[in-house]
């Protein structure tokens, strides 16, 4: 027994020594924002998704609205969980609004074997996981649990920026857009991107200046600094725009891609206002680079839908 723990351990080091050497496989990642089926009782997956083979695919990020009452009725995430594998290591959902209006999120847990936030090595590089809903806007009163909660995703995002060593990137999916005018320049109507636009969350309770843009960017800028590439992706897009993608001058990626076109011609309220094909993100990750295309969801599905 001795002498396998001793061999264990020495495993152990010798792939942590591994890590970001390089010699990481291949990994095909499909990335998915927004992608609930419209009029379906708010219980199914686009039907485009629903008809992608997953065999295409080595990792599955969720962006969030993976359908539009997702946690009203329990058969709903048994739904999902059998369509997706939503407890697979290879498969990261960030919660959207429409994933928790409904709270329930002992269903989610159970379902993924995981906490709503949370970090992850994915041989190569670290994945941060959000959940952006706990976030809030400066006339918000949460309550002490919220706050709890709040705090406890703020110490893990700098923990993981004060530590990490061994990475080629932190990739951080997240829902509702996190980037804001102030970090774009006003280069970007971000209004006209996301589905919606806060124009800074409040990441904490106390103080009121405790933005994204005050306590987390300047941690991801001192990442950035230290030669590791940061990349957000966020999954809140669909109906204004189809993608996103923007490069910080500090070298940041901010990007996106949503998925809406279920939505019946003959209803159309005011807040949709693209139409164009829905879109996903490829990425590949090999030897310490990360690359992404965007690419037509009708183009991946058996199943081709509509592309106004």
């Amino acid at each position: 027994m001795k002498n396998s723990i001793i061999l264990l351990a020495g495993c152990y080091l010798l792939l942590f020594a591994a890590c970001g050497t390089g010699s990481e496989p291949l990994q095909r990642i499909l990335f998915l924002g927004h992608p609930y089926q419209w009029h379906a009782d708010g219980k199914r997956i686009d039907y485009r998704v629903e008809a992608t083979d997953r065999n295409q695919f080595d990792k599955l990020w969720l962006g969030g609205d993976l359908c539009a009452k997702a946690t009203a009725e329990l058969s709903t995430l048994q739904y999902l969980d059998s369509l997706l594998d939503l407890g697979s290591p290879s498969v990261h959902w960030s919660l959207g609004n429409h994933d928790i209006q409904f709270g329930h999120l002992d269903w989610i847990k159970a379902a993924t074997g995981r906490p709503n936030f949370y970090q992850s090595w994915e041989d190569g590089y670290t994945l941060l996981v959000l959940n952006t809903n706990i976030f809030t806007w400066y006339n918000a009163s949460p309550a002490d649990s919220l706050c709890t909660e709040m705090a406890n995703q703020i110490r893990m995002i700098q923990a993981v920026c004060d530590t990490i060593s061994q990475s080629s990137h932190l990739v951080i999916l997240h829902h509702q857009c996190l980037l804001t005018d102030e970090l774009s320049g006003g280069e970007t109507d971000l209004a006209r991107v996301f589905n919606y636009y806060q124009p800074d969350f409040k990441v904490l309770c106390t103080p009121d200046t405790a933005t994204f843009t005050a306590v987390i960017y300047p941690a991801l800028q001192r990442v950035q600094q230290r030669g590791v590439q940061v990349v957000l992706v966020g999954g809140d897009m669909g109906m204004r725009a189809k993608k996103f993608e923007y490069q910080t001058p500090d070298g940041i990626w901010f990007l996106g891609a949503g998925i809406n076109n279920s939505v019946p011609d003959d209803f159309r309220p005011e807040y949709i206002t693209n139409f164009e094909p829905d879109q996903v993100l490829l990425f590949k990750y090999s030897q310490g680079q990360l690359s992404w295309q965007f690419e037509d969801l009708n183009t991946i599905s058996k199943i081709k839908g509509p592309s106004r």
